[in-house]
């Protein structure tokens, strides 16, 4: 990509290919629910976030934001300097990034299926 990313910015309607759309991006903005936080994690994509509804999706924000994996996007604030204080910084695309690895729980599946496993296992010890 080019120095001048903002010119490389697609906005898109509804779209089945999230997987796709995302191993080829530098920056997801987005609310943060849960499905959408996790596939931004997964894909190791740092996070703009905007309008999240209260209870959960704050909470996901609140986190993000706190761990560096993303920037919550306020009513007062200027979301055109914010994402191209992003866009325009490198280092600071590169750690946010860094942060949702850091986040992400790429094993989640396995480690879910191993608990599950071993408690059976426990159990016909028994």
């Amino acid at each position: 990509m080019g120095n001048n990313k903002q010119d490389c910015i697609k906005v898109l309607p509804f779209t089945n290919k999230v997987p796709e759309l995302m191993s080829i991006s530098d920056l997801v903005i987005t609310k943060p629910g849960g499905l959408t936080t996790s596939e931004s994690l997964a894909s190791s994509l740092p996070m703009v976030i905007i309008n999240p509804i209260p209870g959960q999706e704050e909470q996901n924000a609140e986190f993000l934001e706190a761990e560096g994996a993303g920037i919550w996007i306020k009513k007062d604030s200027n979301s055109t300097d914010i994402i191209n204080s992003i866009l325009s910084d490198e280092n600071k695309l590169n750690n946010m990034k860094q942060n949702s690895i850091k986040l992400a729980k790429v094993h989640s599946t396995e480690n879910i299926c191993k608990i599950c496993l071993e408690g059976k296992e426990n159990k016909n010890d028994k």
